[in-house]
This record gives structure tokens, sequence and C-alpha cells, in this order.
């Protein structure tokens, strides 16, 4: 009866305008440090040069509220859609899906790691172009599965239809509904660590 209360809460909470302005204006931009993270340069080439079309990249700062909030080993989650240095990744965050560089990721983490997923060529393409075409969505404030509104691991989950990833979607993290994390893709049975900053 009290984890029946406790969700129906949550629930309520999610849709209020007070949840979605601290969600989506406050807690990205609190850090616990004034200092730099913990990338480098020659990490970030090593990651650079390993990564492909295709390829799911896993990060965490560590200083960031955001960290502290979703739980486990990663706390964003984005997807390489090419190697062209002008639009390499795509991710959604609080400005809504972005198109971003793998120098964007690095800057703002502490580790990143690159997982390649073990599928034919056909498919990843396929998820490649899937992702592009999400770019008019926004956020998932409720993080509800669903193309309408996506977080970062849903856009990847998303763009890899029919769960070719192998991703357990039970991972609640205390929503009472699905959820997929970026702990959850590392750990999709269709998925290899390619590279992992903290490795090298």
């Amino acid at each position: 009866m009290i984890n029946t209360l406790k969700l129906k809460v949550i629930e309520w909470m999610m849709k209020t305008k007070i949840y979605k302005h601290v969600l989506m204006k406050i807690i990205p931009y609190i850090r616990f440090s004034l200092y730099y993270t913990d990338m480098t340069g020659v990490k970030y080439n090593a990651l650079n040069k390993a990564m492909q079309p295709g390829d799911i990249l896993l990060c965490i700062d560590k200083k960031k509220l955001t960290t502290k909030l979703i739980p486990g080993e990663f706390s964003h989650a984005a997807m390489c859609v090419s190697n062209d240095g002008v639009w390499e990744t795509s991710e959604m965050t609080h400005n809504d899906y972005s198109k971003t560089c793998m120098f964007d990721i690095c800057k703002e983490s502490d580790r990143v790691v690159i997982l390649r997923p073990g599928l034919p060529l056909s498919v990843i393409n396929k998820a490649i172009e899937k992702c592009k075409t999400y770019q008019d969505v926004d956020y998932d404030i409720e993080f509800s599965l669903g193309v309408e509104a996506l977080y970062c691991s849903e856009l990847v989950y998303e763009s890899y239809a029919n769960n070719v990833l192998g991703v357990d979607i039970t991972d609640f993290a205390g929503l009472g509904k699905p959820y997929i994390s970026p702990t959850g893709l590392y750990n999709a049975k269709n998925v290899t660590v390619i590279i992992d900053s903290d490795k090298l």
C-alpha cells in the first residue's frame, strides 16, 4: 500500500510545472566543483579515433548532481551517427535532441566508454538513420517508454528498434515502470566495450 501511494505521488509530481522547471533548468547546471573534469587530450584522441558510426557512448561526470540522481555506473548515453567532425553524436539532454561531437561529450565527462553493437551493418545503419529522425523530439521528463519524448538512453534504445541490443528494461530506478538506464545499455547482451577512458 505504501509503495503504491509513493508511486502515485511520484507520478503526480512528474506532471507538475515545478518538477519540469527543476529538472530542465536547475539540476543540469549543478556541479559540486569549479574545476575541470578528469578527461585529458590523450584520452579524448584515443576515444575519437576508436569511435565508429552506430557506437554507443556512455559517460559520467562524478561531480554533477545528475550523477547522484541517476542510479548506476553511468549517468548519460549518446549515439555516434557519423565521423564527419560536425555532427558526430546525437543525444537527448535538457536542451532536447542535440547534434554534438565527441569533444562535447568528453569535455563534460570524467569517464567515457564506447560500446559497439554486435549486429549486422545493415541493422546499425538503419539505427543511425532512425536516430536522426528524432531531431524534433523533446526530452522525456516523465521517463516513459515511447517515441513521443525521449531521455538519453531511450534515444539509443529506440534507435536500435525491437530491443536488438538485448537491454533489460526492468530497471525500475524507483519509478514503478520500465526504465532504460545508461548502465542498462552497458549491460546489454549484444554490445561489446571497445574502449574505456578509465583504462587509458
